[in-house]
């Protein structure tokens, strides 16, 4: 019924005045999707696999460094996919995320343990490939493909025994950035924190445009579900865009 509905809407807004539109009755629901949260424990046997990991491709010394990135930033997949060479500055401890979803950019610091795991790997991508642009590389030394980065992460999921859902959402290196947002919250709750003074920092962090995309990671958390009634439009405009500053 609800296509029915937006069939009608549909003709009323191409010029058929006299089309019957359902009532919100017939509206279909919202569902949000839910995200496949990683264990501390599948995070571990994950990390275990991918520093074992077998192959002549450039994964078997990048697999362990693209996903740490990804686990320790909160990075979108594409985000770590495209990311340049001329783009992480590890003695300075930061990489730069240009033109990201939207078109923003920001930059973001690195621990020291995590600069040393992405020095390795950018060591032995130099031997093998000089003068490479992406940081991150294909066999042929080019930018990893869009489907190469899920393809790895299934094989290191598989080879570190871990299991996988009989129905519902399968992991995905995408969840590492799930895991990233809802780590912080989760982090800052038992901390004392306030959680709502910190939600912009954590916007900020990871891009996105407004808070309605933070809100998205603050439902894994149920003690935090009522967390977005208390964050208004001037509490956005505090924090200014990151920068390269």
């Amino acid at each position: 019924m609800s296509y029915i509905r937006d069939f009608g809407r549909w003709l009323q807004a191409t010029g058929h005045d006299d089309a019957c539109v359902l009532s919100d009755r017939w509206k279909a629901p919202f569902n949000p999707p839910r995200p496949y949260l990683l264990s501390r424990q599948e995070i571990e046997q994950f990390f275990t696999a991918a520093a074992r990991l077998q192959t002549s491709s450039p994964w078997r010394w990048q697999a362990a460094a693209f996903f740490t990135l990804m686990h320790s930033c909160g990075l979108r997949t594409g985000e770590a996919r495209v990311l340049q060479t001329g783009q992480a500055d590890l003695p300075h401890g930061h990489i730069d995320i240009v033109w990201s979803k939207g078109n923003r950019s920001r930059r973001l610091p690195v621990t020291p343990q995590v600069a040393r795991v992405l020095g390795a790997c950018d060591q032995q991508s130099r031997a093998r490939f000089p003068g490479r642009a992406a940081f991150f590389v294909s066999g042929t030394g080019s930018k990893v493909s869009p489907c190469t980065a899920g393809t790895v992460f299934a094989r290191i999921w598989d080879e570190a025994g871990l299991a996988r859902p009989s129905d519902g959402r399968q992991p995905v290196p995408y969840d590492f950035r799930h895991h990233f947002a809802y780590a912080c919250i989760e982090r800052w709750r038992i901390q004392g924190k306030d959680v709502h003074a910190m939600l912009p920092y954590l916007s900020r962090y990871m891009g996105h445009a407004s808070f309605d995309s933070t809100y998205y990671y603050i439902h894994t958390s149920p003690d935090f579900l009522d967390a977005y009634d208390h964050i208004t439009q001037p509490s956005q405009e505090l924090l200014p865009e990151v920068g390269f500053g």
